[in-house]
């Protein structure tokens, strides 16, 4: 009875995915039918367990969730954007409740093979034991850092990384053969983090196609930096209050990508909360005064904080251009060069400097 109930709830989860345009690869949804995700959450109603949703499944002493059943529909994305073929080794990091790695496997099949990291022993024994009950064969599950890969299997057609990062290992990118793809949830810059599809080449890799996304970041080696954040200095220095400047923003612009875009395309961007109650606020800092668009009634209205000419100059400039042609930020271009590579001047591109890799983006 269950099995049958779980069957139909997850035709109507597939139905939902392709009839909203995410599931459009066959083999992916083929997967999706053929693996279900009521195995890899034990003891969760079928109705929760299959709506397109996150379902944290750990949580730390303060109630955060440090692990979790990603939405459905960005893993579809994911697995569409790593182009999977049958045969081929791919490699994930974060395990989770392994039914990401079931569904890999369903497409690679027998002949191929998978290997997920777990940072988390007790996780990682859980997934196991989900891919067991879901008679899921061809995937290894180790209890690893993912920041160092499997260099035991190692070349890997395919790397896919189920947690978010600023950074990218080094690992990552000697484990992959020329021509190999690496999808990770990037966050660079922005509110939102941009599941992005880099094709290895050479010493390189290159985007290949961006999408958004939310993820939980990443533990262990590549966890986020917890250096001092840009954004609280530059809250402490700020002159308060600001100076209207009478201009704004519709909020329909942020809603269609502005101040993601913003914030991977325009140099000084800042995002940070005027007081801790407050939401956050955005703008660009320029030499010593920093523009913010801040909400107020119909709008978000642009205040100058110290000598902000330049800064208000450029925020109006940059929406004015953006309104012109409403680029997207999956439109962008990303080139991730090893850090202390030189890298091609382009003029038009901003740079972000991490420990390990440079981060070149583009507009089209």
């Amino acid at each position: 009875m269950r099995e049958e109930a779980a069957r139909r709830r997850n035709k109507e989860l597939i139905s939902h995915l392709e009839e909203s345009g995410v599931l459009t690869d066959p083999a992916v949804a083929a997967a999706f039918r053929a693996v279900h995700r009521h195995h890899f959450l034990p003891g969760r109603r079928l109705s929760y367990v299959y709506e397109d949703t996150a379902i944290p499944t750990k949580r730390d002493d303060q109630g955060t969730a440090t692990s979790s059943s990603s939405q459905p529909a960005i893993m579809a994305l994911m697995l569409q954007q790593l182009a999977l073929q049958p045969g081929q080794r791919v490699l994930e990091i974060g395990a989770g409740t392994g039914y990401n790695a079931a569904l890999i496997a369903n497409v690679v099949g027998s002949e191929g093979l998978v290997c997920t990291l777990e940072i988390d022993e007790e996780v990682s024994r859980q997934a196991r034991a989900n891919l067991a009950a879901a008679g899921v064969q061809g995937v290894q599950v180790m209890h690893a850092d993912g920041a160092a890969g499997w260099p035991a299997e190692a070349p890997f057609d395919r790397i896919i990384v189920t947690a978010s990062v600023d950074d990218l290992a080094m690992a990552w990118l000697d484990q992959l053969p020329d021509g190999g793809h690496l999808v990770a949830p990037l966050a660079l810059a922005g509110p939102m983090q941009l599941c992005t599809a880099f094709v290895k080449d050479g010493r390189a890799l290159i985007s290949e196609s961006l999408s958004g996304c939310g993820f939980l970041p990443l533990r262990g080696e590549m966890a986020f930096q917890s250096s001092s954040d840009p954004a609280e200095s530059a809250r402490d220095s700020l002159a308060l209050p600001g100076r209207p400047t009478w201009q704004s923003i519709p909020p329909a612009d942020v809603r269609g990508g502005f101040e993601v875009w913003l914030g991977l395309a325009e140099r000084g961007y800042i995002r940070l909360r005027l007081r801790p109650e407050d939401p956050p606020v955005f703008g660009l800092a320029e030499g010593g005064g920093v523009a913010l668009a801040v909400p107020e009634r119909d709008g978000l209205w642009i205040y100058a904080y110290g000598e902000a000419e330049a800064a208000t100059a450029r925020l109006t400039a940059a929406h004015r251009q953006w309104a012109e042609r409403r680029p997207r930020p999956q439109d962008l271009r990303i080139v991730a060069l090893p850090a202390g590579q030189e890298a091609p001047a382009n003029p038009g591109q901003l740079v972000f400097h991490r420990a390990r890799f440079d981060f070149l983006v583009s507009q089209p």
